[in-house]
């Protein structure tokens, strides 16, 4: 009984428990830790109100609940819930420490019924493996006024003057490179005395006609 009613208190977060007090669930959602790569899974922290006189707050809804995952009537399943608090009841009575497996240990003292929770927070949840992903020079549609435009090209259109001559520096360097190599490819192919660079076809003298003489 005591497995099925931790699901039920997960599930409805309180449950009153005839002549031993009141279980409630106070929520710690889920937590991102980044530099652990960890989503820590979402917690309840268990507090319980002792109250021998919670009859009244049973909820019927609880007998409705039991009856259909212990496959009874609802009938039996409110005298089985009786009895679970009954033999509670008489045990916390005789001084035993009971354990309730995964919220904590109840024991009577002086009278009054006392929780210690297993826990400072509760969970049946395990934490789970997260990694952050950055997507660089992503684009998609934006709306910039009322003119529709990507991202992409409003980044280019509010790049800084810096990042802009950086881009420009980057080009020279790359078209300067291109040229020393091809200058390279043409000495070592031609050689590299000054004859290599100029115009190699023969020229012919021709000889100049007659002009006029003295008498």
């Amino acid at each position: 009984m005591f497995e099925l009613l931790t699901r039920y208190l997960l599930e409805y977060k309180k449950l009153p428990v005839p002549q031993t007090g009141i279980f409630e669930l106070e929520k710690k959602d889920a937590d991102a830790h980044l530099s652990a790569e960890t989503i820590v899974a979402p917690a309840w922290q268990v507090k319980f109100i002792a109250d021998r006189d919670t009859v009244d707050a049973i909820p019927d809804n609880l007998y409705n609940w039991l009856a259909i995952n212990k496959g009874v009537t609802k009938e039996e399943a409110k005298h089985l819930f009786e009895a679970f608090a009954n033999s509670l009841k008489e045990r916390l009575a005789n001084g035993e420490n009971v354990l309730w497996e995964g919220l904590g240990a109840l024991q009577e003292v002086d009278g009054a019924v006392q929780f210690a929770p297993a826990a400072a927070y509760f969970s049946p949840f395990t934490n789970v493996a997260a990694k952050k992903i950055t997507r660089e020079n992503t684009s998609h549609a934006t709306l910039v006024g009322d003119k529709e435009t990507t991202t992409a090209r409003m980044r280019e259109q509010l790049l800084l003057p810096d990042e802009r001559k950086g881009k420009g520096t980057t080009a020279m360097w790359v078209l300067l490179a291109a040229a020393l190599v091809a200058a390279a490819w043409y000495f070592s192919q031609n050689g590299c005395h000054t004859s290599a660079t100029g115009n190699r076809q023969k020229v012919e003298s021709t000889k100049p006609g007659d002009t006029y003489k003295l008498r």
